[in-house]
């Protein structure tokens, strides 16, 4: 399972790297509690983002699993207020513009990327890409964490 952790660490790091955000986070649904809790991230200010959910269906992080696709909140949004305002990870690391991708599995989609910057910021179709791969990239991770460890995807201390 470290192992595990340590590729989304990883990624998460090269991801913010490669597209100049100033978080990635990456949340998962727990088995235990059919809850959405953040799992792992990069460039937070502290580790209170392991102890935010996600409330389905609200904010950018809760519309993108209750939907299953990808939605970007940045200056050209006129809700991105309220939109903001809804995400805790958003208020907590005063992120200004988010892009949320989902994270499938093979029947549902089980996880949610999102990267963020801390001043507003338009995000181009490269950046775009490059989060969709690596939200694929991170679904693969999950799958062979779940087949060759019995894992449970909740935050470590």
């Amino acid at each position: 399972m470290e192992n595990v952790r340590n590729l989304v660490q990883k990624e998460l790091d090269l991801l913010r790297e490669l597209i100049g955000a100033d978080v990635a986070a990456v949340a998962w649904k727990r088995k235990e509690d059919g809850k959405w809790a953040w799992w792992a991230a990069s460039g937070c200010a502290d580790d209170r983002y392991r102890k935010l959910t996600i409330r389905l269906g609200r904010g950018l992080e809760g519309s993108v699993t209750r939907i299953g696709r990808p939605l970007v909140l940045d200056g050209n949004d006129p809700d991105t207020a309220r939109k903001r305002e809804e995400s805790p990870l958003m208020l907590v690391e005063q992120l200004q513009a988010a892009a949320a991708y989902p994270i499938a599995g093979s029947a549902e989609v089980h996880g949610v990327l999102l990267v963020g910057h801390r001043q507003l910021h338009a995000y181009s179709q490269e950046n775009l890409l490059v989060v969709q791969l690596s939200a694929r990239w991170l679904g693969q991770l999950r799958d062979y964490g779940e087949t060759e460890f019995p894992i449970h995807f909740t935050p470590s201390s």
